[in-house]
């Protein structure tokens, strides 16, 4: 059996803005919703693909989003897949529920490598500005997502934090206008390791869109990346495991699920 681990937003699941920037050749269906509102969508197509591939493989949704925010994208609920990573690697959900051994072993070695939260928030109540900062979020109580005014926030600035908070433990990422703070031991690949040990399959298919995703493809035998992403960008070296994928938005999606399914069907079936 095949173990696939994909990333969900902007690999599986798309923005309406996404949808509109690589609109897709069929009507798009919702697959996620907040208060009602419609925030990612799929098409029929890929969402049959995705079916089948869960049916197929064992299928791993792998997100940094917090669990409560994991738990809203309905298509991937109603699938039940037997494993889930969010919190970028902080909670592995098994059956529906957290694996406290992991969320144990996490904790330890955010703890053994990383300064404190709360000298991580004093020091960064030191450089911040309110000229730029404009919401903070503490996720899973494992990381910061703060979002800043990227036209007064200046890259010379972002590298200086990216290099303070760096001897303490704690990764400083930019995406867009989100500004990441994690603890390093904080991992999708991490997560992903612990849990090739605690499963049988025959080979490790992963896909991804951001650098976010680059450990965990590094991992992967084979890893898929679209033309839209950044990590195509900012990878430190190219991956010579990973097919960078010309396609972008849906129609990447429906090439990655097709291919996935074509190497499903020469492996072997073996119990998980």
């Amino acid at each position: 059996m095949l173990l696939f681990t994909s990333d969900l937003d902007r690999t599986l699941i798309y923005s309406q803005r996404m949808m509109d920037k690589y609109p897709p050749n069929t009507a798009p269906i919702t697959a996620e919703r907040k208060d009602g509102e419609a925030l990612s969508m799929m098409t029929e197509v890929t969402m049959s693909l995705l079916q089948q591939v869960h049916q197929q493989t064992l299928f791993v949704p792998v997100t940094t989003r917090a669990i409560h925010q994991y738990e809203r994208i309905h298509v991937i609920k109603e699938l039940r897949p037997t494993f889930a990573i969010t919190s970028n690697g902080g909670t592995i959900i098994e059956q529906g529920r957290p694996n406290m051994e992991w969320s144990k072993i996490i904790r330890k070695r955010i703890e053994d490598s990383s300064i404190p939260q709360a000298d991580l928030v004093r020091q960064f109540n030191s450089i911040k500005s309110d000229d730029w900062l404009q919401q903070s979020f503490y996720v899973d109580e494992l990381f910061y997502v703060h979002y800043v005014d990227c036209n007064i926030l200046q890259q010379d600035e972002v590298q200086a934090i990216i290099q303070d908070f760096a001897v303490h433990g704690w990764h400083v990422l930019l995406q867009g206008r989100k500004l990441y703070f994690m603890p390093k031991a904080l991992t999708k690949e991490a997560a992903i390791s612990y849990l090739k040990e605690h499963c049988t399959y025959n080979m490790h298919l992963a896909a991804g869109d951001s650098i976010m995703d680059y450990g965990m493809l590094a991992l992967a035998d084979r890893g898929y990346t679209p033309y839209h992403g950044d990590l195509k960008d900012k990878q430190p070296q190219i991956l010579k495991n990973t097919v960078y994928s010309a396609h972008s938005g849906e129609a990447f999606t429906k090439y990655l699920l097709e291919d996935v399914l074509q190497l499903a069907a020469k492996q072997p079936i073996v119990e998980v």
